[in-house]
C-alpha cells in the first residue's frame, strides 16, 4: 500500500490523507482519499478485489444533537444475547441519521443493503436490495433495556430484545423475531465474578438464518446450546471449558452448514513456571478432529525465557500428527532480542530463528507461531513465520510490510508506505492552530523509548489537533485557561495500533514567557493475530 497524507493545521484543523497499494491477503489493489475536519469526515475509495472493480464513499456530518451519514455505512447489529461475539454489523448505502431522544437511541437509514468488499487499502461495496432500517434502543432505567431492530427489504427482519441486569456484572437477555424471513430466538446469561466467569446461551434459529441477506460480510451465528466457563479457584490456577455450535455460511453463497467446537483447558503457575494444557474436538461438514496441546513457559532470568509445546492431532480418516516445539528467547538489550525455535515432527527436526529489533531507522519483528485451524482437518496445526517490518527511510517516508495466516492456513502479506506532510509551517516548528493570542498551550507526544510521534491526535476540549514532525503541538488563545485533554489513538495519522501509557487529563495555557509543556507517552501495540502470544503458542481460529 502506498500512502501519503498532508495536513493543513488552520483553525479548522483539516487533514487530507491519500492511500493506495496492494495486498495478497485481501487479493486487492486500489486507493482512497479522506478529508477530516472538526465537524465532518469525507472518504472516497475505489479499486479491485479479486479482479472486480468496487467503489465506496462516505460523508459524516456531526451536529450537537445528531450525526448524519451520506453514502456507505457500517451499521452495528448488536443483540443483547450476543455474549460470545458482539461484532455483527451490516453494510448499507444511502442516507442515515443517529440521535438520542428521551433515553432512546435512534438509528434510521434509507437506501439499500450492500455487499461489502473491504481491504486495508479502501472500502468498496456492491449495491444489493432497497432497504429501510430502523434500530431503537430504549433505556428504561439502570437495569432494564429494550431493543427493536427492523429491516424492510426483499427479505424482512424484525427482532425484539430485552436485557435485565438484576445484579452488578450479571446480565440476562432474551431475543425473538425473524431474520431474513427465518425464525430466531435466544436466551442468555452473562455472569462475572472474581473467581468465575460464566457465559451461556441457547439459540433456536432457522437453518438458513441471517440477520440480513448479504454475501459479505458473512458471520458465523451461534446455534443451539453454547457455554463458556472460566474458574479461578486460586491465584495460580485457572480452569476453563467451552461447548459452542455455529451456523457457518459458505462463501460465496449464504448457505449455512453446522459446525461445533469443544474445548477444555487448564493453566497452572508453579515456582515461576507457567503450565498450560488444552484439549479440542471440532467438527466441520463431514470431518472431525481431536487435538491436544501442552505448554510450559519459564523466565530463568529477566533476559532469558524458554517455552516448550507439545501438539497432537487425531483427525478422522487421516494420519495422526505429533509435534514438539521449543522456543528460546534472549533479550540482549531493550531494543534487541532473538529467539530460536526447535521443532520435532514426523521424524524430522528443524531449527528456525526470529527476533525483534527496535531502532529509529527500523522496527523488525519475526515470530514463529503455531495456529490451530479446524478447517484443515488432516493437519490442523499450522506453523508460520510472521513478519512485521517498519522502515523510516528519509524525511517522513515510512515503509511497512507484514505477513499473516488466513482462515485456510495460507500465508499472505500486505505492503504499505506512508508519509505525512504538514503545510503552512516551517520544518521543526510546532503545529500552531491559532495565530492570535498571548496564551500558549503546548506539548509533545513520545513513545516509551522517547521517540517523537508525528501525527498523534489529541482532543483539547472539542478541538482535534495533530502533532507535527517533531511530535509536538502548540495552540494559542487570548488568555490563560484550563482545558480537558484526551489522547485519541484511533485518529493517529502515524501507522500502527496505539495505546496511551500516560497523559494528564487537563492542559493549561500560560503566557508565552511562562510556557508549560505537557508530556504525553504512548506505546504501539502489536497487530492482533490469531495466536495468543508470540512463540510457539496455540490459538483457536473460528470456523468461518
Amino acid at each position: 500500500m502506498l500512502a501519503a497524507s498532508c495536513c493543513q493545521h488552520l483553525l479548522s484543523a483539516q487533514t487530507f490523507e491519500l492511500s493506495g497499494g496492494t495486498s495478497t491477503l485481501y487479493q486487492a489493489g486500489g486507493g482512497s482519499i479522506t478529508v477530516r475536519a472538526p465537524s465532518y469526515d469525507f472518504t472516497l475509495g475505489a479499486g479491485t478485489i479479486d479482479g472486480h472493480i468496487f467503489e465506496g464513499a462516505q460523508l459524516i456530518k456531526a451536529t450537537t444533537h445528531a450525526k448524519y451519514i451520506l453514502g456507505d455505512d457500517h451499521i452495528n447489529f448488536y443483540l443483547p444475547t450476543d455474549i460470545f461475539d458482539s461484532s455483527h454489523f451490516l453494510f448499507a448505502r444511502g442516507v442515515g441519521m443517529s440521535t438520542t431522544r428521551q433515553q432512546t437511541d435512534i438509528l434510521a437509514f434509507v437506501g439499500a443493503t450492500a455487499t461489502e468488499y473491504s481491504s486495508p487499502l479502501f472500502d468498496g461495496a456492491k449495491t444489493n436490495e432497497p432497504a429501510g432500517i430502523l434500530f431503537l434502543k430504549k433505556t428504561i432505567n439502570s437495569r432494564w433495556q429494550l431493543f427493536s431492530d427492523t429491516i424492510i427489504s426483499k427479505e424482512q427482519t424484525q427482532i425484539e430484545s430485552l436485557q435485565w441486569e438484576p445484579l452488578p456484572k450479571l446480565d440476562l437477555a432474551v431475543t425473538a423475531g425473524v431474520g431474513a424471513n427465518q425464525p430466531y430466538g435466544a436466551a442468555s446469561v452473562n455472569l462475572s465474578r472474581t473467581w468465575i466467569d460464566l457465559q451461556a446461551a441457547y439459540i433456536g434459529a432457522g437453518q438458513q438464518f441471517h440477520r440480513v441477506d448479504l454475501v459479505s460480510p458473512l458471520f458465523a451465528e451461534p446455534d443451539r446450546e453454547n457455554i463458556l466457563v472460566t474458574v479461578r479457584p486460586s491465584s495460580f490456577l485457572t480452569l476453563s471449558g467451552a461447548h459452542q455450535n455455529y451456523l457457518v455460511p459458505q462463501f460465496p453463497s449464504t448457505t449455512n452448514v453446522r459446525s461445533s467446537v469443544d474445548q477444555g483447558s487448564a493453566g497452572l503457575r508453579v515456582s515461576g513456571t507457567l503450565l498450560n494444557g488444552a484439549i479440542y474436538h471440532s467438527s466441520y461438514l463431514d470431518a472431525s478432529n481431536h487435538a491436544v496441546s501442552f505448554s510450559a513457559t519459564r523466565a530463568f532470568t529477566e533476559r532469558f525465557h524458554v517455552m516448550a509445546n507439545y501438539l497432537a492431532s487425531r483427525p478422522k480418516d487421516s494420519a495422526p500428527t505429533n509435534s514438539l516445539i521449543s522456543t528460546f528467547t534472549e533479550a540482549f538489550t531493550a531494543r534487541l532480542s532473538v529467539n530460536e525455535n526447535l521443532t520435532i515432527s514426523g521424524g524430522h527436526t528443524g531449527i528456525n530463528f526470529g527476533g525483534q529489533l527496535l531502532s529509529n531507522f527500523a522496527t523488525i519483528n519475526a515470530d514463529y507461531q503455531t495456529i490451530y485451524v479446524p478447517a484443515q482437518n488432516s493437519a490442523p496445526f499450522e506453523q508460520a513465520l510472521i513478519l512485521d517490518i517498519k522502515l523510516n527511510l528519509f524525511g517522513r517516508l515510512k515503509l511497512h510490510g507484514s505477513s499473516f495466516v488466513d482462515a485456510t492456513g495460507n500465508l499472505r502479506h500486505t505492503v504499505d508506505a506512508s508519509t505525512i506532510v504538514v503545510r503552512g509551517q516551517s520544518a521543526g516548528a510546532s503545529s500552531q492552530y491559532e495565530s492570535m493570542g498571548d496564551a500558549i498551550m503546548q506539548g509533545c507526544v513520545v513513545d516509551s523509548f522517547g521517540r517523537q510521534i508525528e501525527g498523534a491526535a489529541l482532543l483539547v476540549d472539542e478541538k482535534l489537533i495533530y502533532t507535527n514532525e517533531d511530535g509536538c503541538f502548540l495552540v494559542r488563545e487570548h488568555k490563560p485557561r484550563t482545558h480537558k485533554l484526551q489522547v485519541v489513538p484511533a485518529e493517529f495519522l502515524a501507522s500502527g495500533n496505539w495505546s496511551v501509557v500516560s497523559a494528564p487529563p487537563i492542559i493549561i495555557s500560560s503566557l508565552e514567557r511562562n510556557r508549560i509543556e505537557t508530556p504525553v507517552v504512548v506505546v504501539m501495540l502489536r497487530a492482533k493475530a490469531v495466536v495468543l502470544t508470540s512463540g510457539a503458542t496455540v490459538g483457536v481460529q473460528p470456523l468461518n
